[in-house]
């Protein structure tokens, strides 16, 4: 494989010379003076960079708006071989990405090869010369901002601890691809609000910004850079809420932040981050309690054949991005997949198979975010904060769960598993997990439709509960929920 190796601004050796203060006072100058740099940059293109929360598919967007006129061709902008866009930054997000995901997939599953070591190596240096650039030419903020986020959140390969410099890169870099789509602009139309994707860009910003400043003062505990974090966190709040696209429904905290607040605002607001009463409210929950026995049982089996849980693992998973800093930390058995039984897992959990297929949340939900099957956390293992997609719920029924500080932060509260017992949470909102005990911690996870969408994972003629009840969504109000799936290709 050819790897990208860019030398654009200096080495990476020099910058990496810098001292952190410097660092940040590159990465987190004030807003305004990011505002004045940036903002003469024109928007990008409607395409969709990300398979993540709330993503309305530009295909089906065509159906509403139609073909949108193409920007006058310009120059193009080549570094490193490779062609990227002066304006379009959703494009160059898909082409980094393309790049990013090829390199660190390839180095993930080859363990010992050399060669895709040594790819993985030039990009990681190249990324910062990309990050140099991108502070000159903002259509490049996206792509760059993006795979600091995805590739380089923490510190190395098995370090626990977060890569301060990368995340506030990441949130500065983001921040400047707010304004090249000019989603701080108060008079962008609604649609072009979402066609933008401006509603992903504005809160991962502030996911970014919002960690790396709780990092510094509750980990670090340097809070005197962890409130110059935090201020500039704020300020990107209440930029953002002061915009009539943002919905006032966000709060009045940045870790309020989440992607269920677009579809269905009532419930989202009535529950929170966990749902407080969830045999009352998630009838999943108490079926999944009634079957621990079986469930428990059958991963058990699992886990007593050697490595069948791994194997299931690599047949489920997903393309790879740094999620956890060892590549093991989290590790994934799926029966289902958007309603659709997985076979080759099935066959190791035939009874659990059966029963969640009798679950309209999991048979009969379709959205691209669902699915069910086991989680595995490794012993001192770590997910990095994160968004899950919209609009769904998450359930969780703790299998094993080890002694030890083993807990998941979901917005602005913390929870922890027991065995036997199932939780609902809302994963739009910021979370991540954090496992100091000894021994492996496994999970069932049902990531259901949500229970306020009246037409996805329902019975025939069920509806939703009332706790819904309330003002629809702004993608509902748009008509952007509401569309035709795309037909099969």
């Amino acid at each position: 494989m050819t790897c990208l190796h860019l030398r654009i601004h200096g080495s990476f050796r020099r910058h990496a010379r810098q001292s952190l203060l410097l660092s940040f006072a590159l990465s987190l100058g004030s807003w305004q003076e990011a505002r004045a740099q940036f903002g003469g940059a024109q928007p990008g293109s409607a395409k969709d960079p990300w398979d993540a929360p709330g993503v309305v598919q530009q295909q089906l967007l065509q159906q509403v708006l139609g073909q949108q006129q193409a920007p006058a061709p310009q120059e193009p902008l080549i570094i490193g071989g490779i062609e990227f866009s002066r304006e379009d930054d959703i494009l160059n997000m898909e082409r980094l990405s393309n790049i990013f995901g090829q390199v660190f997939y390839t180095m993930v599953l080859s363990p010992g090869d050399e060669a895709a070591a040594e790819a993985w190596r030039s990009l990681s240096v190249d990324i910062w010369s990309l990050a140099e650039t991108a502070k000159q030419v903002p259509a490049l903020g996206l792509a760059v901002g993006m795979s600091l986020y995805n590739y380089f959140w923490w510190e190395g390969a098995h370090s626990l601890e977060p890569n301060i410099m990368a995340g506030a890169w990441a949130a500065e870099l983001m921040y400047a691809s707010v304004v090249h789509a000019q989603c701080n602009d108060p008079r962008l139309p609604a649609m072009d609000f979402y066609i933008k994707q401006c509603h992903l860009r504005w809160r991962y910003v502030m996911m970014m910004a919002g960690e790396v400043g709780r990092n510094l003062v509750l980990d670090k505990r340097d809070l005197t850079r962890g409130a110059q974090v935090l201020r500039r966190l704020q300020a990107y709040f209440e930029e953002f809420r002061s915009l009539p696209n943002s919905g006032l429904a966000e709060g009045r905290r940045p870790h309020e932040v989440n992607f269920n607040i677009d579809y269905h605002p009532a419930a989202t607001l009535r529950q929170g981050p966990v749902w407080k009463n969830p045999l009352q409210d998630v009838p999943i929950v108490s079926f999944l309690e009634a079957n621990f026995a079986t469930i428990r049982g059958e991963l058990d089996a699992i886990l007593a054949n050697g490595g069948t849980f791994r194997a299931l693992d690599e047949r489920t998973r997903n393309a790879e991005t740094q999620f956890g800093p060892r590549g093991d930390d989290w590790l994934t058995a799926y029966m289902f997949r958007k309603g659709e039984a997985i076979p080759d897992v099935c066959a190791h959990a035939p009874k659990t198979c059966a029963l969640l297929a009798t679950r309209p949340e999991v048979a009969g939900c379709h959205m691209g975010g669902s699915g069910a099957g086991f989680l595995r956390m490794a012993a001192g293992g770590r997910l990095k904060p994160h968004f899950g997609n919209a609009p769904r719920l998450s359930v969780h029924l703790g299998l094993i769960v080890p002694p030890g500080e083993i807990r998941m932060q979901v917005g602005y509260e913390s929870v922890r598993w027991e065995e036997g017992k199932a939780i609902v949470f809302d994963d739009t909102f910021v979370h991540q997990v954090v496992h100091n005990g000894d021994e492996p911690r496994y999970v069932m996870n049902v990531w259901m439709c949500h229970p306020c969408d009246p037409n996805d994972g329902k019975l025939p003629g069920e509806l939703p509960p009332a706790y819904c009840e309330g003002p629809p969504g702004a993608l509902d109000m748009l008509g952007l929920h509401v569309l035709p799936q795309a037909p099969p290709a």
